[in-house]
């Protein structure tokens, strides 16, 4: 079984999927409108998706209530965070209570790391201080049973995120977009480089498709 552990609702990703081979992908909603649409596809294909939900920072408590109505009637199996929108640090406390309730309910979290080179989205300013991964290692050493996937490998952060996953044995890595922040490095390096020492410092089981 092929499983995609990035993607995101729309449209095109069942010809993604069909292109690729993949069995099932992980659907990653970016901010409050996408969570329906994750669950319009997963209502509608639930062999073939993950579903995963996104935190209202501006409305925590709110959002955590419906983070467990998720994962009750829809199966939600963690949590999106795209702090460069959300405009805090992974070890912000007002996020606390919202990791408390993923290490409850078994839920994982997953942060984009990385600084890219989209000025909004949404009409929101991608602030990059926020795609830096090492407020992480905190949050990995407060939650030692919540499990956590660092997105893009850290992007163009990537040593300092192999060092948080290294330290952390809950603490994952996807190899999503590698092409993007390979493409902007120097010295060069390429997605399958970085891909393969990640492989041999932490296994190959903590570094997702």
């Amino acid at each position: 079984m092929i499983v995609d552990s990035h993607q995101h609702p729309n449209p095109s990703v069942p010809e993604v999927m069909a292109k690729h081979g993949i069995d099932v992908s992980v659907l990653l909603p970016v901010g409050n409108e996408a969570v329906g649409r994750v669950r319009q596809m997963v209502e509608r294909s639930p062999e073939k998706y993950v579903p995963f939900f996104w935190i209202d920072v501006e409305n925590v408590e709110r959002s955590i209530a419906e983070l467990r109505d998720a994962a009750a009637e829809w199966g939600c199996k963690g949590v999106k965070f795209q702090l460069l929108l959300q405009h805090c640090y992974a070890n912000d406390r007002r996020l606390y209570p919202v990791y408390e309730t993923c290490s409850e309910l078994g839920l994982v979290a997953l942060f984009h790391t990385g600084a890219v080179a989209f000025p909004r989205e949404f009409g929101i300013p991608h602030i990059t201080k926020y795609g830096h991964p090492l407020p992480i290692d905190e949050v990995a050493f407060d939650f030692p049973e919540l499990r956590i996937i660092l997105a893009h490998m850290g992007g163009n952060y990537h040593y300092e995120a192999l060092i948080i996953a290294e330290k952390h044995e809950h603490v994952f890595m996807d190899t999503a977009y590698l092409p993007f922040f390979c493409k902007r490095m120097l010295p060069r390096v390429t997605p399958g480089e970085l891909i393969t020492r990640a492989v041999e410092v932490l296994g190959a089981e903590r570094v997702l498709y």
